[in-house]
């Protein structure tokens, strides 16, 4: 039937004008108008038997349509009457949301977070939950990801992004910025994870110096701190996350340095008794010589203590456009992306 109305009207659809006014009396235009047409008025042209065979999907449109097209001045005088905006701080939450309705759909626990004005506009600005097309396309594929999400945790004021097809997330517990990545043809499994940072924070932002998009979206974005992790291809752990691991490593490290104290203060004690055992002063000497020397030693092997600096980035995003634009991989790929981080 589709097919059958497409080669009878040759793809027309039905015109109309729909001007924009300037004043309440509607005199004066605000823009030019002209002739339009809409895809979604193909039901119109069917006859009575060709619309037997067409139907149509219906889904909300909070998980499908958000459109970024109003000033911000006219999407506020829209907002105060209970319509959407359509702006560009509201597209970009709406595309946060959509993905958190899908996750919570599934049973992953993420909390809201409390509404912010930017501009006069009004959003539910986070978490801000980013899932890139190389991790999942579509619902169906997000419990093969998150197999368990029961143990999920996503706070309100968190930031999350996800890329690569090789990653399973188990287990999470968020309350901050978290990236992870893996390599192509890597594969990683997060599991037990807790990350505790400060996150990233939206700042209002009026200035006229402030590029574009930061102006007509109202904020813009501070990454204070972002924990990273990377799955890589050929590396020697099996590419697994976890809490315990962290931990082994940690108390590895202390057993270690236990050892070292130990073995010092019992060489000294060793050499306290040989020195009163033996009055000669010669022997006094050698043995105090080779003290001096096992404390050398002991110093140069020893690893030098440094203060726990963040890990750096294991992918760069452009500050400038804040986490809107693809990754260099990504900005090869034919897939399509959206005006948002996503």
């Amino acid at each position: 039937p589709y097919t059958k109305a497409i080669e009878r009207t040759q793809g027309a659809m039905p015109e109309f004008v729909n001007p924009k006014y300037a004043d309440d009396a509607k005199t004066i235009f605000k823009k030019p108008t002209r002739l339009e047409c809409m895809m979604q008025d193909f039901p119109t042209i069917l006859n009575s038997e060709e619309s037997k065979w067409v139907g149509f999907t219906s889904i909300a449109a909070e998980l499908c349509f958000s459109p970024v097209k109003n000033a911000t001045a006219d999407g506020v005088k829209l907002q105060s009457k209970g319509t959407a905006p359509g702006v560009a701080a509201t597209g970009e939450a709406d595309q946060y949301a959509a993905t958190r309705k899908i996750m919570t759909s599934i049973g992953c626990k993420i909390e809201d977070a409390e509404p912010v004005e930017f501009e006069g506009i009004k959003v539910v600005a986070g978490p801000e939950v980013v899932l890139k097309p190389s991790f999942v396309v579509c619902p169906a594929e997000y419990k093969k990801h998150f197999p368990d999400p029961s143990k999920i945790k996503i706070s309100s004021r968190s930031s999350l992004i996800i890329k690569g097809e090789g990653i399973t997330v188990e287990s999470l517990d968020l309350d901050g910025a978290l990236v992870i990545e893996s390599e192509e043809g890597a594969s990683g499994v997060v599991r037990d994870l807790v990350v505790r940072n400060k996150g990233w924070k939206k700042v209002g932002d009026k200035s006229s110096a402030s590029e574009e998009f930061i102006q007509i979206r109202g904020y813009h974005l501070e990454k204070v701190e972002t924990e990273n992790v990377v799955f890589r291809k050929g590396e020697k752990m099996a590419g697994v996350v976890e809490a315990s691991e962290k931990k082994e490593q940690q108390k590895s490290a202390v057993q270690i340095q236990e050892k070292e104290v130990k073995a010092t203060v019992k060489a000294t004690s060793d050499e306290q008794k040989t020195i009163a055992q033996n009055p000669n002063k010669d022997v006094k000497l050698a043995i105090a010589a080779t003290s001096s020397e096992k404390k050398a030693r002991s110093v140069v092997g020893k690893p030098k203590a440094t203060s726990a600096a963040p890990s750096s980035p294991a992918l760069k995003i452009n500050e400038a456009h804040d986490l809107s634009q693809p990754s260099p991989r990504e900005a090869k790929s034919d897939a399509p992306t959206c005006c948002c981080i996503c």
